[in-house]
């Protein structure tokens, strides 16, 4: 690993422009008239000055999208990992505000979307809420300010969690517990056979808008096929989604319910075993289709060990995985030995060849990105 020297006057500019860049990301509500009532929203605008919009979903609070230009939308993985960024800033504010705009979204479309658009009103994205409404919660706790930014539907710590917690948890039935099946109604997530989750959509049947509710679109790992595996990755974020679910009964002292939830976890991280291969020492994908296990490595196979699925001899085999995902400026997304081979072409008919490319060839989440 080569140590980089860093001059630390160039890392305070850099830093200068990340704080600079938030109030750029974060739109206010503004009050429009709709049909003789006034409303407030947030119209994702593009750019400065300019009356051209999106077509969105929008929203009533509060919101931060990815950047100023492109991707002016609301992302629902993504607003995970800005709250990393903002958790401890002077823009922790929007992290309550944010959550609030994601019941809006549940509670009128039925599924908190892949992003604020309604070309995806079919798919979600990696489910995250849960670790959000915590994150919440944490703000609400130790900022007092915050609270008059939303007092509309702020009334109280404990009062304001249950309410939310009950709103996951119907995002988590209605949608992440869907069955496969060719109901217009289902999301097609849960196979009931090994009481595991896939990514899917209502589109069933089609692998290209299961990879990109799977945030990894597009990737080689899931050779094509994302809606025939069980996706390590998933499983583990719904697995997280329990804890929390009875983390927040101990919370607000129910312990009927913490231990119901508590048991639900623990019987998917049973589950979840399908997963592991004690002779690579290492979590991959199942195929439930072919009924085999996945040969591609991968950063979401850690994903167990983020969520406390990993036992601690499980770990200490992973972590001997880590050199292979190592560059000097981050992690490689996907292992380079995990993509295919290459090879002659030519032994296909012309017509095939283009088509045969275009699936071997390396993709967005694959190696050597990080």
């Amino acid at each position: 690993m080569i140590e980089l020297q860093i001059d630390p006057q160039k890392l305070q500019k850099t830093l200068d422009y990340i704080d600079s860049y938030w109030e750029k990301i974060i739109l206010m509500p503004r009050r429009h008239k709709v049909r003789k009532q006034v409303v407030d929203s947030v119209r994702m605008l593009i750019g400065k000055n300019t009356k051209t919009e999106h077509d969105i979903l929008e929203v009533p609070y509060a919101a931060i999208v990815p950047n100023n230009s492109k991707y002016r939308y609301i992302f629902y993985w993504d607003t995970y990992f800005i709250f990393r960024g903002l958790i401890q800033t002077r823009n922790e504010w929007v992290i309550p505000s944010m959550i609030e705009n994601f019941v809006y979204l549940f509670k009128r479309h039925h599924i908190i979307p892949n992003f604020s658009h309604p070309e995806s009103l079919g798919r979600s994205q990696p489910p995250f809420f849960t670790s959000m409404i915590f994150d919440a919660y944490s703000v609400l706790e130790r900022d007092k300010k915050i609270t008059h930014k939303i007092k509309r539907i702020f009334h109280g710590k404990k009062r304001w969690l249950r309410s939310h917690i009950e709103v996951a948890k119907e995002e988590y039935q209605d949608v992440w517990q869907s069955p496969v099946s060719f109901l217009p109604t289902d999301y097609n997530h849960l196979v009931p056979e090994y009481q595991l989750n896939r990514y899917g959509n209502r589109d069933i049947g089609y692998p290209q808008p299961s990879e990109q509710e799977s945030g990894w679109d597009m990737t080689s790992r899931f050779y094509n096929r994302c809606n025939d595996f069980l996706a390590v990755d998933l499983n583990s974020f719904l697995y997280k989604y329990e804890s929390d679910f009875a983390r927040a009964s101990k919370i607000l002292n129910n312990q009927k319910d913490e231990e119901f939830w508590h048991n639900v976890a623990e019987s998917r991280k049973n589950n979840m075993q399908i997963f592991w291969n004690e002779e690579k020492g290492f979590f991959y994908d199942y195929d439930y289709v072919h009924k085999e296990q996945s040969e591609f490595e991968s950063l979401a196979g850690f994903v167990p060990m983020w969520a406390g699925i990993a036992s601690v001899q499980q770990a200490a085999r992973m972590v001997e995985k880590i050199p292979q995902f190592e560059s000097n400026y981050g992690l490689y997304i996907t292992s380079a030995q995990s993509l295919p081979p290459i090879f002659d072409l030519s032994i296909f008919p012309k017509p095939f060849q283009h088509t045969m490319e275009s699936i071997v060839q390396p993709k967005q989440w694959d190696y050597p990105n990080i």
